[in-house]
């Protein structure tokens, strides 16, 4: 089993894969939104963690730069109906410390603002998971029922779209909410989340 990859980042694109040359091999791995996010510039040297594995017609690597988003995602994996990609998926439109947040708090509908993740997986994961992570206080989520999943889902998607990373609109997606004493329809939850997103790019 491999548990580390070291070598040069030799490419990288936005489909969630990359190629460590690690000397005489290239290994191409799958990464997080996150962790791609996390990277160095191509030609530069990284360390990943690195989950093997093993399927009937292939052996696939799954790396990450952080080493609590790899152990949640062996938790994942853990959850029936949870494979590889969507677990990426999870953690590529959640934090890890969010998401434990999240299963903690029992908020489904905030794991379900993630696409792909319906009502039924997010209440599973939370049935199989909330006495195996650890919430960090740091962390937090809106207030269950907030706001409607399907209208922060859309918010967060369209957002996506306008190339803000999945983190960072779901971040400033609860700031939103939070500030709000009444759930806001979906144009004004865009208008409010891209004010904030594009005073931290100018801040940033």
């Amino acid at each position: 089993m491999i548990a580390m990859l070291k070598g040069t980042l030799a490419r990288k694109d936005h489909t969630g894969t990359v190629i460590i040359d690690s000397g005489s091999v290239g290994y191409r791995v799958f990464v997080s939104l996150n962790t791609l996010f996390d990277m160095p510039d191509e030609g530069q040297d990284v360390i990943l963690n690195t989950v093997t594995v093993v399927r009937d017609d292939a052996i696939h690597l799954y790396c990450f730069s952080d080493t609590h988003e790899m152990e949640v995602f062996n938790l994942l994996l853990q959850v029936k109906g949870v494979g590889p990609k969507l677990a990426l998926a999870i953690l590529g439109g959640l934090k890890a410390q969010d998401l434990c947040s999240a299963i903690s708090k029992e908020d489904a509908g905030w794991i379900s603002t993630v696409p792909g993740v319906g009502k039924k997986t997010a209440e599973r994961i939370i049935l199989e998971l909330k006495d195996k992570v650890e919430a960090d206080p740091a962390a937090t989520s809106p207030s269950p029922g907030a706001v409607d999943e399907q209208v922060a889902s859309d918010a967060i998607s369209a957002l996506v779209n306008l190339g803000y990373k999945a983190s960072d609109s779901r971040r400033v997606l609860r700031d939103v909410i939070e500030s709000k004493e009444e759930p806001p329809p979906l144009e004004a939850l865009i208008r409010d989340c891209l004010k904030l997103l594009s005073g931290r790019k100018m801040n940033g």
